[in-house]
């Protein structure tokens, strides 16, 4: 029985198709290695993801995402010679998308904490923020202890999410927004709302009715979150915070969203 003469034509073709699909192959593997550590590799673009949910630090004005942590971020971009993308998404999915490479840093009033820290690498602090109680104006909790076996609301995965199932017998009810919450209490379905004392200044004059707590009940710093094993960025993003405190720009962006007296 005579072997049938290899065709080669169909050698050709079949040798252009395999080719194609390792070109491929390695053309995917190269950009998700260059989406997980952008700056490092020198790329043209800087990923931010951020919640916009979460004024003055992100918020959307005229269809765009605004905010301090905005403009902070577009400082960085700049001094890394990149430009900024911002990708809008849930907070507790920011972690998430930073370690599958999805965004390249976390720019979104994110508190530091041992938790945190164990799945994302955190930069110098840029701003110290704290913990505040919002109740209805003739409200009967005055402090933390006044919390204890009532329906709280907070934003999911929030620091005021933590602090609150940390309260003896209250029910934690969560929701994705700073501005869903404050709704929740307004229509009197929560007893009170643990929130950021910057969001939660900013969305409460929405809210008639409704009054914040002058004793905080924790204080805490935000910082931009990195994937774990992302050094080099670090490194980069703490010499641009910490030239932007010397050199005042910090303090212009600090007046800009919060006034002279900050």
């Amino acid at each position: 029985m005579h072997k049938p003469k290899p065709n080669p034509v169909r050698i050709i073709k079949n040798l252009i198709i395999l080719t194609g699909c390792v070109a491929a192959f390695f053309w995917m593997f190269f950009d998700i290695l260059k989406r997980e550590t952008v700056v490092s590799h020198d790329a043209s673009v800087l990923v931010m993801g951020t919640n916009a949910t979460f004024k003055p630090f992100e918020y959307k004005e005229g269809g765009q995402v605004v905010g301090f942590d905005v403009d902070l971020a577009r400082e960085i971009a700049k001094e890394l010679g990149a430009e900024l993308k911002i990708e809008d998404m849930s907070f507790d999915g920011l972690l998430p998308a930073l370690e599958g490479g999805r965004i390249d840093i976390a720019v979104a009033g994110m508190s530091v904490t041992e938790e945190r820290a164990k799945n994302a690498l955190f930069s110098e602090p840029y701003y110290q923020a704290t913990q505040r109680i919002i109740v209805p104006e003739d409200s009967k909790i005055f402090n933390k202890s006044g919390l204890i076996g009532k329906k709280i609301g907070v934003q999911l995965g929030t620091t005021g999410d933590i602090l609150a199932s940390e309260i003896k017998g209250a029910k934690v009810i969560q929701f994705p927004a700073a501005p869903n919450v404050l709704r929740e209490l307004a229509s009197g379905r929560v007893d009170a709302v643990i929130l950021d004392d910057a969001p939660a200044t900013q969305y409460i004059t929405a809210f008639t009715g409704l009054k914040v707590l002058s004793l905080p009940i924790g204080n805490e710093s935000y910082a931009i979150a990195m994937k774990k094993s992302n050094h080099t960025l670090k490194e980069k993003i703490d010499q641009t915070i910490n030239h932007m405190k010397e050199d005042g720009r910090m303090d212009a962006l600090l007046r800009k969203y919060f006034g002279e007296n900050r």
